[in-house]
């Protein structure tokens, strides 16, 4: 048998066998069977995966809204914000404080 060209595109040629879908294309019995192996172990994991509606998480952030009008912002953050900010100081978990008062429209 004469030795054959490679191939015009430059890749290398390979053998009839090559690879997982040359593999399961000759092996048809096998791949079925790994195929409903695998269906098997999604169904079974589907059925222990815990769902929930109403999933338990952690704010990371709080936002309060005071509105007062005909204030001024010095007497928002005298009147309101700072007896709001040493309430909030006093929780526990609490990092950061911030406050922004401004004039109503």
């Amino acid at each position: 048998m004469a030795d054959q060209a490679p191939p015009a595109d430059g890749t290398a040629r390979r053998g009839p066998r090559a690879g997982p879908i040359a593999w399961m294309a000759g092996n048809r019995v096998a791949a079925n069977l790994l195929m409903l192996l695998f269906l098997a172990g999604g169904l079974v994991v589907s059925t222990r995966v815990k769902q929930e509606i109403f999933p338990e998480f952690s704010a990371d952030t709080i936002s309060v809204s005071v509105l007062h009008r005909g204030a001024s912002p010095a007497e928002v953050e005298q009147g309101v914000i700072l007896s709001i900010e040493d309430q909030v100081r006093g929780l526990d978990g609490v990092k950061e404080v911030t406050a922004v008062a401004t004039e109503s429209r």
